[in-house]
């Protein structure tokens, strides 16, 4: 969890939560909403150590590092127990008893429910309560964070301070994937696949992956049809999957619309490090990248409808080799 690279690129939110801290004016709820992997977690955490940093949140400091590490004793976090899709209100009514103690450290408490919109009704009923009548005197923070706010109850909305997180720029996906020690083009490939970087970075170390980026640049020099024979029976099994033939498919079309508008710049290229690569095959088959394109679309489309991946590996095939 890489919280000062989530700050860095939510510096809005961070700023007005920061403004809100110095002037005395903290909600005791926060509703954090967004696509995955745009922040709201790690920016959770950094309104935490907005309250305890001796520094004003500086992010690195023993405080700062000590809740970011979940070690901090007035901050609680709760998400989805292994193997369930819910937050539960045995959750709930577990958060409220340890709440309940008095705590060794003073200030404020802080507690964190990630994923509010697959609670129960009877666990966002809970939560309500201890929103309106905390259980001690001890001041309280609640933020909660949600994928799909419309599943939030409107009595939790209508009591928080609530901040959209916008999905992030790829530029800043791949940013935050190079900070986590993702190689460039790894990055690249990763966030083109989702939003969410947790996610980006588990498949770009996966040996999938791996695999399926190594057939990609072999697939982009294949020049001739008896090539592209030999590439499919020696691939079938592997591409003639739904999940694989996607991420592939995903990757051709990047580097066909790459190939399609680059101009004489490595900085007009999403794939930047394949420049050379994308270059030599651009004026190969200049005059039919855009009937490529369309291909690969289609065959997206087609792919979405269930047609079987191995006929569509084929068509591949046969229609951009």
């Amino acid at each position: 969890m890489n919280v000062k690279k989530a700050v860095e690129n939510q510096s809005m939110i961070f700023n007005i939560l920061k403004q809100s801290k110095n002037h005395d004016r903290l909600s005791h709820a926060y509703l954090f909403y967004g696509d995955e992997g745009v922040g709201k977690k790690e920016m959770a955490y950094a309104l935490a150590c907005l309250l305890y940093c001796p520094n004003g949140g500086c992010l690195e400091c023993d405080v700062c590092q000590s809740i970011i590490q979940n070690h901090h004793m007035n901050v609680d976090y709760i998400g989805m127990e292994e193997a369930k899709t819910m937050i539960s209100k045995e959750q709930i009514t577990s958060l409220q008893e340890e709440f309940s103690k008095t705590s060794l450290v003073e200030g404020s408490r802080v507690y964190i429910v990630d994923g509010i919109d697959t609670a129960s009704m009877a666990a966002q009923n809970s939560l309500l309560k201890f929103i309106e009548e905390p259980v001690n005197s001890t001041p309280t923070i609640g933020i909660f964070l949600a994928t799909d706010i419309s599943n939030v109850v409107s009595t939790i909305l209508s009591r928080c301070a609530v901040q959209h997180f916008k999905a992030l720029p790829l530029d800043k996906s791949i940013d935050l994937l190079k900070a986590e020690g993702i190689e460039e083009l790894d990055a690249i490939l990763a966030a083109s696949l989702t939003n969410n970087t947790e996610q980006a970075k588990e498949m770009a170390l996966s040996h999938d992956f791996a695999k399926i980026k190594s057939l990609f640049l072999e697939f982009t020099e294949l020049k001739k049809p008896k090539d592209g024979v030999l590439f499919y029976l020696e691939n079938l099994n592997f591409l003639g999957t739904g999940k694989n033939l996607s991420v592939f498919l995903e990757w051709i079309l990047l580097f066909l619309e790459d190939a399609n508008i680059m101009g004489n710049s490595r900085d007009d290229l999403i794939l930047k490090p394949l420049y050379d690569k994308i270059t030599i095959y651009r004026n190969e088959n200049e005059k039919s990248l855009k009937d490529k394109l369309k291909t690969v679309l289609d065959l997206f489309d087609k792919l979405k409808y269930n047609v079987s991946a191995k006929n569509v590996f084929h068509e591949l095939i046969v229609k951009i080799i």
